[in-house]
């Protein structure tokens, strides 16, 4: 009887503005207590969408990513909007992101750029907003080109959260001048901070050792990384500048 008015005491709250008597609830639900009620997961599932209902920003941000999982995107989009409009700022990231890639909604990168740009302070999606407005920026995509803009951003992203996403942007915007000054030694140290890799990463870097710029000059390291960027034509081309000796099989620039 006292763990069902526990329930009750809960749900009252939770009715009543407690928006944390949805927090109880749902570890009341996937927890039970002890061995007097058995967990009921498929209640604390549904914690949510009912937190939503009434009205909770927190639970309709919650709501909608889990309507973002199961790719409802047009629902997902309708409670990031309410979520948004109680001051939830968070939904800013997935607005835009749903507007950038088109998901339940007609693609529109500009769109997906003013949410990019109200999220950029303050709450744990910032850098991500960040990063994707300042990948627009670099792309011109959605907004007008613009270097020195998507510079500060993915580079605000990274210092701040130390995320790789933006990394080779960055690296390209240091090796080329792109919104701050050539630098190649910083473009290295973003090239080598990074987690994964394309074929644009492999030529730039593979460039770099090979020619010695920025750091110490490794021509079989560039050369080898220039190879994995395949069939991109202007590793293709750089390749060209670099020859085995015959005797050992050493790496060295074309005379």
């Amino acid at each position: 009887e006292n763990i069902t008015k526990c329930e009750d005491w809960f749900w009252k709250a939770f009715k009543n503005g407690v928006f944390y008597g949805g927090n109880n609830l749902i570890r009341y639900y996937n927890n039970g207590d002890e061995d007097i009620v058995a967990p009921q997961p498929e209640k604390a599932a549904d914690i949510d969408r009912i937190g939503a209902e009434y009205g909770y920003p927190n639970y309709q941000f919650d709501y909608a990513l889990d309507l973002q999982k199961e790719k409802r995107y047009e629902e997902a989009i309708f409670w990031l909007n309410k979520a948004l409009e109680h001051g939830e700022i968070k939904a800013c990231y997935s607005l835009g992101l749903n507007y950038e890639l088109g998901r339940g909604v007609e693609k529109d990168p500009a769109r997906a750029a003013e949410f990019y740009a109200m999220g950029l302070d303050n709450h744990s999606d910032s850098p991500l907003c960040r990063n994707r407005l300042g990948a627009l920026y670099y792309d011109g995509v959605g907004v007008p080109q613009d270097y020195d803009k998507a510079y500060q951003l993915l580079k605000w992203a990274y210092d701040d959260s130390k995320s790789t996403w933006g990394l080779y942007m960055l690296a390209e915007c240091c090796a080329y001048g792109r919104g701050t000054e050539q630098n190649y030694a910083m473009a290295r140290s973003y090239l080598d901070a990074l987690d994964w890799e394309s074929k644009y990463v492999n030529y730039l870097r593979g460039y770099l050792y090979a020619r010695g710029l920025g750091g110490p000059e490794d021509i079989a390291k560039g050369v080898a990384f220039l190879q994995k960027a395949g069939d991109l034509p202007e590793a293709k081309e750089e390749l060209k500048n670099y020859k085995k000796t015959f005797f050992g099989g050493k790496w060295v620039r074309r005379q």
